[in-house]
């Protein structure tokens, strides 16, 4: 409880700091000027996003029956409205999932005891992994298409040349990324040790690897990417596709650093540092970050909603 309150304290002064050296009346005004269209579309992409997410994890469960499919389904939906509510972030939302679904019994007796079993815990891992590996292979791709055909953009960035070692270091870090699948031997030595998790490891790895999920996976980043980059354009940040798809992977996973308040702060920092880099307005950047967190916090909110319902109803 003492750990938890000084994450809190920590997250909302780092957000009172950060809007401190900002023009706030200015995000609000971008925000409340935005194109409601553009926000509109990003919303759909988002939830799209969302769903191909839930359907990638319950490959990587393997579902063999439509009970635990659809339980699978909506513990995801539930960590995500959770995530909302509760100022943990998106780790937080993560363990609830863990917890959520190693409960056999009713979400009402999930306080007497938050002990996720390893199974349920290496899925949700391999599940954020399998999405950090797709948005980075679709910014190498990116990379790669912007070289042959953008070249004399490319190279001619005085951005890129400027910061050329760090844009090479970054580059180089999405290159690995990648790679990582294709080093099973080196990531079964971290469970060599235990038998029971290498066997799950085993069981991950190959459920990881089929089309299906891979599929999924880079189809949920794909829909999360256009849904950021609405919400760019929503804002007036003139960014293009190419350079959306290269930045995403790093602003998404500042987002996973436990220093949030309902989603919001570390993705914004990132977004601020990352877009101003590139020479875009800080106000602007700030906004679509803000816009696009809006995205899933509707998604939460309508989601309790819903659960709320239902659960009225089944008294």
């Amino acid at each position: 409880m003492k750990t938890k309150s000084i994450q809190v304290t920590i997250s909302v002064l780092l957000l009172v700091g950060f809007f401190y050296f900002i023009d706030t009346n200015e995000i609000f005004s971008v925000i409340s000027y935005s194109d409601k269209r553009s926000l509109f579309l990003a919303c759909i992409f988002s939830f799209c996003g969302n769903v191909a997410c839930a359907f990638r994890w319950t490959k990587i469960l393997n579902c063999d029956s439509k009970m635990k499919f659809w339980k699978a389904i909506k513990v995801y939906f539930e960590s995500i409205s959770f995530s909302t509510v509760v100022p943990v972030g998106m780790l937080g939302g993560d363990f609830y999932r863990s917890v959520r679904l190693s409960t056999p019994n009713s979400s009402r007796e999930l306080a007497s005891k938050l002990k996720p079993s390893k199974k349920v815990m290496l899925s949700v891992f391999a599940d954020r992994v399998h999405g950090l590996w797709a948005l980075c292979l679709l910014a190498v791709l990116t990379i790669f298409y912007s070289i042959i055909f953008e070249r004399n953009i490319f190279f001619a960035n005085e951005l890129y040349l400027e910061q050329s070692t760090f844009v090479l270091l970054y580059f180089l870090l999405l290159f690995i990324v990648v790679l990582v699948p294709f080093l099973n031997s080196k990531i079964k030595i971290f469970f060599s040790k235990s038998t029971t998790g290498l066997a799950a490891v085993n069981l991950l790895l190959i459920r990881s690897k089929k089309k299906i999920t891979v599929f999924a996976s880079i189809l949920s980043q794909v829909f999360f990417a256009v849904s950021f980059f609405l919400c760019l354009k929503a804002t007036s940040v003139n960014i293009s596709v190419s350079q959306c798809l290269i930045i995403v992977p790093i602003i998404f996973l500042s987002a996973a650093i436990p220093l949030s308040l309902a989603g919001f702060g570390p993705r914004e920092y990132s977004s601020a540092l990352f877009l101003s880099f590139l020479g875009y307005g800080l106000e602007n950047s700030v906004a679509s970050s803000i816009l696009f967190g809006l995205t899933i916090t509707l998604q939460g909110i309508g989601f309790l909603l819903i659960n709320l319902i239902f659960s009225y109803k089944d008294r």
